[in-house]
């Protein structure tokens, strides 16, 4: 039998309510002031909790709360422990200010929350809301149970304890529902011409998964609003976090949603001045840049990849591009990322002061580089190596290495280049 220790009289739940938050962070509320149960937030009896409270009325059996507790711990008697377990979470909610009660109760074979404790649970509330909105009768219906649910999904659940299995498996299902709903919300939006509102709701989805492309909702809603600037300044963005922070390349959404935008830019007469006056102000901009060679974004790279491509013909120019990638002094990945980062950033500056004004780069992901180097041979682009070769080892030590490897723009397919 479990201590039934602090076990007291029925009191209206009105007057013992939690307030719980788990997604973005761990909170509880009782009578509107925030309750600390103990200086540990990773305890196990803090834990206990929040794994019965994230079960609701269904409960969970003992034998799955003592496999999430413990794991794989060996207790000579885990039955006394789980046990003890039970008693300190009691005693440690009374010394944080909350009334005695179980707070855990056992009900057959299962265990549940206290029932005469009510206890308001945004994760359950977020999951209550999702059932509600794919049951709704109307898309009016769905979109205000949608709605609602986006404002309690704060971010990911129970973030200061991500790596713990069963947080895990919780996460992966109520990620999986904020999928369901940014993506069917944002869709609904767009059908509406609501873009401000769906630009809002996709701004919000990619600042908790920012590696999950809903940027890609963001730049969609400012091209159907016309702001097609800011639409290209996001994309430049994104990139940079996918090759700098991730050291991935770009998606393959990406890419498409790019192309996509380009292909709606109005490019009306009537903007022509507009245009002129951007186009001298980026120039003046590149002006204030040392000489070096032009560091753009992947996708720039590739039109000036087809555009030379088609050109070489008529102008005579020979192009090659070439693939730098970063390794350590053995050849080998380098598999530390801050290491990775930072020499990173050292052969950017290697490629940048090395080439000439005419030569294009762009960061294909944090260990490698492309670059376009047209007017050149086969021999020179091992001179071009040895050069940026010097120049990084000057940067970031004699132990700086890349190796590299070049391809003639004109031995590709035709169909690779048209």
């Amino acid at each position: 039998m479990l201590p039934m220790t602090y076990k007291t009289a029925k009191v209206e739940n009105n007057r013992r309510k939690l307030q719980v938050r788990m997604l973005g962070g761990f909170s509880i509320l009782y009578d509107g002031k925030e309750i600390v149960p103990g200086r540990n937030m990773t305890s196990k009896f803090t834990q206990l909790l929040q794994i019965v409270w994230l079960h609701g009325e269904n409960g969970i059996s003992r034998e799955q709360l003592i496999d999430a507790l413990y794991g794989e711990e060996d207790f000579a008697n885990i039955s006394n422990s789980f046990n003890n377990l039970i008693y300190q979470m009691r005693k440690q909610m009374v010394r944080a200010g909350l009334p005695a009660s179980d707070y855990v109760q056992k009900k057959g074979r299962i265990y549940v929350p206290d029932p005469e404790i009510t206890v308001e649970v945004d994760a359950l509330q977020f999951r209550e809301l999702f059932k509600q909105g794919l049951e709704a009768g109307s898309e009016e219906t769905r979109y205000a149970c949608n709605k609602k649910a986006l404002d309690l999904y704060r971010g990911q659940l129970l973030s200061h304890i991500s790596t713990e299995s069963w947080v895990i498996i919780e996460n992966v299902a109520l990620q999986k529902d904020f999928d369901e709903i940014v993506n069917w919300t944002g869709r609904y939006l767009d059908a509406r011409r609501e873009y401000d509102a769906m630009y809002h709701v996709y701004e919000k989805a990619a600042g908790i998964y920012p590696e999950n492309d809903y940027q890609i909702g963001q730049m969609q809603s400012l091209v159907s609003r016309g702001d097609y600037k800011e639409a290209f300044r996001l994309y430049d963005k994104v990139v940079n976090f996918y090759t700098q922070e991730l050291g991935l390349p770009v998606s393959q959404k990406l890419m498409e949603c790019y192309q996509s935008m380009s292909a709606q830019i109005d490019n009306a007469q009537s903007r022509i001045n507009e245009i002129q006056s951007e186009l001298v102000i980026n120039r003046k901009e590149d002006d204030r840049e040392d000489d070096g060679a032009y560091d753009c974004s992947y996708p720039s790279f590739m039109d000036a990849y087809h555009i030379l491509s088609r050109n070489m013909e008529r102008t005579g120019y020979s192009v090659y591009m070439m693939l730098c990638t970063l390794v350590d002094y053995e050849g080998k990945p380098i598999h530390n990322r801050d290491k990775l980062r930072n020499r990173s950033e050292s052969l950017y500056e290697a490629i940048r002061q090395t080439l000439r004004q005419g030569d294009t780069f762009t960061r294909y992901s944090n260990s490698q580089y492309l670059i376009l180097l047209v007017g050149t041979s086969q021999e020179d682009c091992d001179i071009i190596y040895r050069r940026i070769s010097h120049k990084l080892k000057e940067i970031a030590g004699p132990r700086s290495e890349f190796r590299y490897s070049v391809v003639s723009l004109a031995e590709l397919p035709q169909e690779l280049i048209s």
